[in-house]
């Protein structure tokens, strides 16, 4: 069989979708010529803010990234508005392995058992040591990102948000990103405020609550809607292993040194986390045991190398992505607070999530219909309505007289593709 990868569109057979972001779709696909089967993240060019040119050049750097810990890169072409990028199809996902376990039996004391999750963990460790060495942030990681192949391969999957963060390899603490990226439940404190930008060690911190999803089921918060996480995150001290327990004894089996684990990762300040490198050391990591452990892991819970996928007749079929938005306004201090969330068509609303907005205490109540009214005219007619200024109820004092140019009393909306993501 040829090495070479075909860069055509006929050469491949579109099936399932298996996630979507504000600007990418991946899908399960075959490779006709080479009789592979394979997937392909869709990204679409027209809503991504990053140009051609440097799409190509991230795609350059990925085709140079290959660990065993991370996702093959194979080719990528263009497809009319689409950039499709091919890679290895691997095995279900860590979320998929959680599930399994806990329709299939009573999980109230914990999911996975410490070895398991060592084990996987250590691997994902690996991964991410490998990206940040080659100046590389994930910025989702998670159980849903964590592939599980039949023979106990770990691959950390990147379904369309991770970024090059420094050419060169320039690993400074200069080297920061100011993208608002990634899924709240695991987003780390300094992404949420986007003040001072982030590192490297944002991962660091996805890691930890991925480690306590793989303990209890499921991330700190997910009750909660997206803006209320990103309060209780700030607000709050970091989440531990107890944070979502029904009551204090129920995760009293997991170890100390588990818990000291997951406490290191969760540090506020990202300067106190510790490296990858620096977290393989951990003493946790000792429980690990090799690739046939998480075989037998895999073959509990009926993981495939993929679910057969229905074939979709290779027609580019729609899915409801989010819209990216951003709202700035004068918070309580008069200081201007850009609030950035996603629009998902068919499952939100303009009304629910302006209510989770006033929930969340980012914005007033009184101004909760208003801002209900103009999320609705921007989502109407976005091609005008791009960005857009409108009067509140709140925003200025009796002395102050409003001001749409400063934003005194005033509020603007604009759609922002980055902003979002699948699961915000």
């Amino acid at each position: 069989m040829a090495d070479k990868w075909p860069n055509t569109k006929d050469a491949f057979e579109l099936r399932d979708v298996i996630g979507a972001g504000a600007t990418a779709v991946v899908q399960a696909a075959y490779c006709r010529p080479r009789n592979e089967k394979i997937a392909i993240k869709r990204i679409n060019l027209e809503k991504c803010n990053t140009s051609l040119e440097e799409l190509l050049k991230e795609i350059q750097a990925m085709s140079h990234c290959k660990h065993e810990n991370v996702v093959a890169y194979y080719t990528s072409f263009v497809v009319k508005e689409e950039l499709w990028v091919v890679m290895k199809l691997c095995g279900g996902s860590m979320l998929d392995i959680i599930k399994n376990r806990m329709k299939s039996a009573s999980c109230k004391n914990g999911v996975l058992d410490e070895v398991s999750i060592a084990t996987v963990m250590k691997e994902v460790l690996k991964g991410l040591d490998y990206f940040h060495n080659n100046g590389q942030i994930h910025r989702d990681i998670k159980a849903g990102n964590v592939l599980l192949g039949t023979d106990g391969s770990v691959y950390i999957a990147d379904f369309g948000v991770s970024a090059w963060l420094a050419t060169g390899k320039d690993l400074s603490r200069d080297s920061v990103r100011h993208t608002f990226v990634g899924t709240p439940c695991w987003m780390a404190p300094e992404v949420m405020e986007q003040v001072t930008g982030y590192d490297f060690k944002a991962d660091i911190w996805s890691f930890g609550i991925t480690a306590i999803e793989l303990a209890t089921g499921t991330a700190p918060y997910h009750k909660f809607p997206p803006m209320k996480v990103l309060m209780l995150t700030l607000q709050n001290d970091s989440p531990t292993l107890d944070t979502g327990a029904q009551d204090k004894d129920q995760y009293k089996n997991y170890s100390k040194v588990f818990r000291k684990m997951i406490n290191d990762c969760l540090r506020k300040d990202p300067e106190k986390r510790p490296t990858a490198k620096q977290l393989l050391k951990h003493e946790f990591f000792k429980k690990a045991k090799d690739k046939a452990y998480l075989a037998k892991l895999a073959e509990s819970c009926n993981v495939k190398s993929q679910k057969s996928p229905r074939v979709l007749n290779n027609v580019e079929k729609p899915v409801e992505v989010p819209i990216g938005l951003v709202l700035r306004l004068r918070n309580e201090k008069r200081v201007l607070n850009d609030i950035k969330f996603d629009f998902t068509p068919g499952q939100d609303t303009s009304d629910s999530v302006s209510r989770e907005l006033v929930e969340a205490g980012l914005v007033d109540g009184r101004d909760l219909i208003v801002v209900a009214a103009n999320l609705q005219k921007v989502l109407d007619n976005p091609t005008e309505n791009k960005n857009i200024t409108f009067a509140l109820n709140s925003g200025f004092g009796p002395t102050e007289a409003p001001d749409d140019k400063s934003l005194v009393g005033f509020a603007q909306l604009t759609i922002n593709d980055l902003a979002g993501n699948s699961s915000l």
